[in-house]
């Protein structure tokens, strides 16, 4: 638009007001535009200028972390719904690594839309790869277990018909699969690496060193015990490394019979492994000496129903690590205050 000569900001003619608040004068080849609907409060009209202003590429640098801002905090949400999906079913691993793709070009595009980045500055490239890989990895491990979740939750609901949180679940197949996912997101990663011309990038160092691990950290054991250990207080894995039978599952339910005058109540246990299923009784009693009568290791119960003739190494090794509770053993004991592995208490694996 046309400068006029006449042109005043609060009383004040407008070559004098820029004089006043330093506005440099622009180059005539640079295409200036103003703003004439000036807040009386504002001390400078806004100014627009074109890409041959010297300041207009400044970059500023990169946040601490690019999903600490709406944008950021909309695309976390948004990779949690696929992860979501893709446990459903609804998004094929195909896809997912499109996604992971087409997640960090945006996030490029949108901090170089920012001036936080150039575009092609390899160290910013790097912490947005980085950091799309922990957030995929992350919501990775929390899809597998929220999909283990409600697994159970349907067959609680199936089996005695309560709404109830006094019950686990573990399904093997989301560890497998919880896994198998974190390896093929590694490989998207690889992939950005190859197409961005970076350094390689460290995935375990990187999930050794998040912040993102209140709920468990990247495998899908470690999910588990947040839900089940933490959060409801009846079942635990003492050693998150554990690894399942493959086709493993079992349910817990807390209490299914009423208290006995001796103060006994039996739990039960559903587990099948491969083809084989077995409905076990829990068997809890309260005692005045302290909680022990509350907790029982799966293996234990498992023991004289296991058939001899299979190898029973693997089963043993997991089930050796896991136990059930109450949540009044939970309560005393605070074993849902533990992170992490402990040493646990059963017979003797040998």
């Amino acid at each position: 638009m046309q400068i006029n000569a006449n042109y005043s900001v609060n009383g004040v003619p407008y070559d004098n007001k820029r004089k006043q608040n330093n506005i440099p004068q622009f180059s005539t080849e640079c295409a200036v535009q103003e703003n004439e609907n000036i807040n009386q409060y504002m001390a400078e009209p806004l100014v627009y200028v074109c890409d041959c202003y010297q300041k207009f590429n400044v970059v500023t640098g990169m946040p601490k972390s690019n999903f600490g801002d709406s944008f950021g905090y909309d695309m976390q949400k948004d990779i949690s719904s696929h992860m979501t999906d893709f446990y459903a079913g609804k998004v094929s691993r195909d896809e997912l690594n499109s996604y992971f793709e087409e997640c960090c070009t945006s996030m490029r595009t949108y901090r170089t839309s920012q001036h936080q980045t150039s575009g092609t500055n390899e160290a910013d490239n790097t912490q947005i790869v980085s950091e799309m890989y922990e957030v995929f990895a992350k919501e990775n491990a929390r899809a597998a277990s929220q999909a283990n979740y409600q697994e159970g939750k349907a067959l609680n609901e199936k089996y005695y018909s309560d709404s109830h949180s006094d019950w686990t679940y573990y399904n093997s197949d989301y560890y497998y699969q919880c896994n198998e996912t974190n390896a093929a997101l590694r490989e998207s990663v690889q992939q950005m690496i190859e197409k961005w011309d970076l350094d390689e990038i460290d995935c375990d160092k990187i999930e050794a060193n998040s912040s993102l691990t209140l709920d468990g950290g990247f495998d899908f054991n470690s999910t588990w015990n947040f839900e089940f250990r933490n959060q409801a207080g009846r079942s635990s894995l003492a050693k998150e490394s554990a690894i399942p039978p493959e086709n493993f599952k079992m349910f817990f339910k807390e209490q299914v019979t009423s208290f006995t005058e001796d103060n006994k109540f039996n739990g039960n246990l559903k587990i099948t492994i491969g083809e084989n299923n077995y409905d076990l009784k829990v068997p809890f009693q309260t005692l005045r000496t302290g909680s022990e009568g509350e907790i029982c290791n799966v293996w234990d119960l498992m023991e004289d129903y296991y058939p001899k003739s299979e190898d029973t190494s693997k089963v043993k090794n997991f089930l050796g690590n896991m136990s059930v509770f109450t949540r009044w053993y939970a309560y005393e004991t605070r074993i849902n205050d533990i992170f992490g592995d402990y040493e646990v208490s059963h017979k003797e694996l040998s």
